[in-house]
């Protein structure tokens, strides 16, 4: 009897948790929020700032399933209202409801069936976009419908509209979708009216049937050192092969592909050739090419094969056009002559925190080489989790890879990446000329890692992993040996799967005020005697740190060749000899340049008030719950200047590169990623590239516009695979 009343009573307490019915998200608790599968919210206008109730519903309800807002009488459905929600079944919206903003339902992935109440007047650009189960849509009203509205859309079968006008949409509001699978049930009387209307058309044809067009202008990013238009126009239908060395036959098959997707080329039957070619006299830089397009044909040389690819992600961007299903025709004829400013244009993904699948990471290595980012930094490692598998140590994946929570948002999150998997991984990236550069953060952001072996810390103490952000006071111990055999047989294994010549070492967050961890600890205490360290002086703890990375340090040149790199800190006094620092901190840019001036070092710049990519873009864009986020636009991640005003000699003997910086903390999802990407990455890659000469806001912003939308339609095409 007991057992059956206890049963029944946790029965009642989980639809408790389960099924809400409310009116704002504020009544309910974290533990409600994390347990809810259905939510009713009624009898109010939901508030839209910051942390708003979309965002929660969005991020803080992973389990929900059935959302009703039919009784809310908010007017708009705010931009990425529930972007990428991939939890949602069934979602309701209000009678009341006069926009959908943009991007507001993009990617809720789950839904098959929505209706569109009559109230609506407008359907912002990408709003509906990807939410590719999505089999029955219903518009009650007349809405105008922006770019890309619908896009993406791969198993619509039925669209209803009640509107005899057809409702005013853009020529790509409907791309992707497959027309011939689509019945679309308007007024009898409108129908000739719907195959007509600009957007609607597009439903009536064949969407496998292929449409072409000459380019007049091309559009690049990252623009290059010079482009000269000449007389005449190449037909892509002369190109009859593709012709390179054998030391090129990589490049030889990512052209073949280029053209077969993005121009009307006729393999075997044209006479005139895509020529590949190694010339090292075209300049100093490796990576440096040009490109000739004339009416017979198109050559690109190069000083190294990574040249030659470059040209051909040129090319590639010459034949993209932001409409799907149509293919490149002709091109003017043309002269690019083009090399980088800097040597490494990185950007920095955080798997550590949110997990990030390899079918993601290999999307994402594509969209960064067409760009001509050259390296991937994985931070495999942090407080919240240990990605990589090392074979010595089980317990870091085995344990150290699952965890429920990352702030407010009760995710359970795992995964890793086996070594097998992370080879084939490089070796993918290598033939997209991405080089994939390591990261194990050390002394601090290793709680994971100390979760898993206790004895890495001071006092061997056993901390459980990290579900938050911020910065832990368990840091490695230098006083105990094992943290270099841990540290050893680390790199040991990671310089067997990364053939990358750098590793990362984290090295920040872990200086004064010193943390307590190094100060009462008996092994650190000897060990600052051994080093005549004053004992009671907590701000020389920097050099126990200076003592662990120098031990590092050399193991990792002496034994595998690498150059370590490490994010600069203004308490860590000296910058080991021959490593590339990285300056990060808002406000302290000129600092790190002039440390690395004085010690002889390179440096990387990835300045917060530039190149931090997971903050918002602009006021109130994701991640919206903002622990003390700034903005950084698309126009400041543009201004950056990578000699920062240091002058040609700090460029020319200092400077190493630029780099973005994509934390998941607030990143939950793939589709996430590539939005606080893109298109500040395409920024940051013509800084990176481009002479200061050839960079003007106003053209770029007119080529990221173009490119952006080309983007968003792979993204869509590339998920429907």
């Amino acid at each position: 009897m007991k057992t059956h009343l206890l049963s029944s009573l946790l029965f009642l307490f989980s639809l408790s948790l389960s099924a809400q019915t409310i009116g704002t998200m504020q009544e309910l608790s974290a533990q409600q929020k994390a347990a809810a599968t259905s939510i009713t919210l009624r009898g109010v206008q939901l508030p839209t700032g910051w942390n708003s109730d979309f965002r929660q519903l969005r991020d803080c309800c992973p389990r929900l399933t059935e959302l009703n807002l039919s009784g809310c009488r908010n007017r708009e459905l705010p931009t990425n209202a529930l972007f990428s929600a991939h939890h949602l079944r069934r979602l309701v919206l209000p009678d009341s409801l006069e926009r959908i903003g943009k991007a507001a339902l993009y990617a809720c992935d789950g839904i098959e069936e929505l209706v569109i109440p009559a109230s609506v007047v407008r359907i912002d650009d990408s709003a509906l976009a990807g939410m590719r189960a999505l089999r029955r849509l219903t518009i009650l009203g007349c809405p105008e419908m922006g770019e890309m509205a619908l896009a993406g859309l791969t198993d619509l079968r039925e669209i209803v509209v009640q509107s005899p006008i057809p409702p005013r949409c853009a020529a790509n509001t409907f791309a992707g979708l497959q027309s011939q699978q689509i019945q679309l049930t308007v007024p009898r009387s409108a129908r000739r009216a719907y195959r007509q209307a600009e957007g609607w058309r597009t439903l009536f044809i064949n969407a496998s049937k292929k449409h072409t067009q000459d380019v007049d202008s091309v559009q690049i990013i990252p623009i290059p050192q010079s482009l000269t238009y000449d007389d005449g126009r190449l037909e892509m239908a002369q190109i009859g092969k593709v012709v390179a060395c054998d030391a090129l036959n990589n490049e030889r098959d990512h052209a073949q592909t280029i053209l077969n997707r993005l121009s009307t080329w006729r393999p075997g039957k044209g006479k005139g050739i895509l020529q590949l070619e190694l010339d090292a006299t075209i300049s100093a830089s490796p990576e440096a090419y040009t490109l000739q397009v004339t009416p017979n044909g198109i050559v690109i040389r190069g000083v190294t094969p990574t040249a030659v690819f470059w040209g051909l992600m040129t090319l590639e961007q010459m034949l993209t056009t932001s409409c799907a299903n149509t293919l490149t025709a002709s091109l003017p004829t043309l002269h690019i002559e083009d090399a980088p400013r800097t040597q490494l244009r990185e950007l920095m993904i955080d798997p550590a925190r949110i997990f990030i699948p390899l079918a993601e990471l290999r999307l994402f290595v594509v969209e960064m080489a067409r760009y001509k980012l050259n390296a991937l930094h994985l931070h495999l490692v942090d407080d919240q989790a240990w990605r990589i598998e090392i074979k010595a140590y089980p317990r870091l994946t085995e344990i150290g890879s699952k965890r429920t929570g990352m702030d407010d948002m009760p995710l359970d999150i795992s995964g890793y990446y086996t070594q097998e998997e992370m080879r084939e991984f490089v070796q993918f990236a290598a033939r997209y000329h991405v080089e994939v550069i390591p990261e194990i953060e050390m002394p601090g952001h290793e709680v994971a890692a100390i979760h898993c072996y206790p004895q890495l810390t001071c006092g061997a103490r056993e901390v459980p992993i990290r579900t938050t952000c911020g910065v832990s006071n368990e840091l490695l111990c230098p006083g105990e040996e094992f943290v270099y055999e841990f540290l050893g047989n680390v790199f040991r294994e990671l310089s067997e799967v990364f053939p990358s010549r750098y590793i990362h070492l984290g090295g920040d967050e872990a200086g004064n005020p010193a943390l307590d961890c190094w100060t009462h600890c008996e092994k650190c205490e000897a060990l600052k005697a051994k080093l005549g360290i004053p004992l009671s002086d907590r701000s020389e703890n920097w050099r126990l740190q200076e003592y662990l990375f120098n031990r590092v340090i050399d193991t990792l040149r002496t034994c595998y060749g690498k150059t370590p790199m490490f994010w600069y800190e203004t308490d860590f006094k000296r910058i080991p000899e021959g490593c590339i620092t990285f300056a990060w901190r808002h406000g302290l840019t000129a600092a790190a340049i002039r440390a690395a001036q004085e010690n002889g070092a390179h440096i990387m710049l990835c300045p917060g008030e530039h190149c931090y990519l997971d903050y918002p873009a602009a006021p109130g864009d994701m991640p919206e719950v903002n622990w003390g986020m700034p903005v950084t636009s698309l126009e400041q991640t543009y201004r950056l200047d990578p000699s920062w005003g240091f002058g040609e000699s700090f460029e020319q003997h200092h400077l190493f590169g630029v780099a973005g910086t994509l934390w998941s903390e607030c990143i939950p999802t793939p589709e996430r990623l590539f939005y606080m990407t893109y298109p500040r990455a395409m920024a940051l890659a013509e800084a990176g590239w481009s002479p200061k000469s050839r960079r003007q806001w106003p053209d770029f912003q007119q080529r990221s516009t173009f490119h952006l939308r080309a983007l968003f339609i792979r993204r869509l095409l590339d998920a429907s695979r």
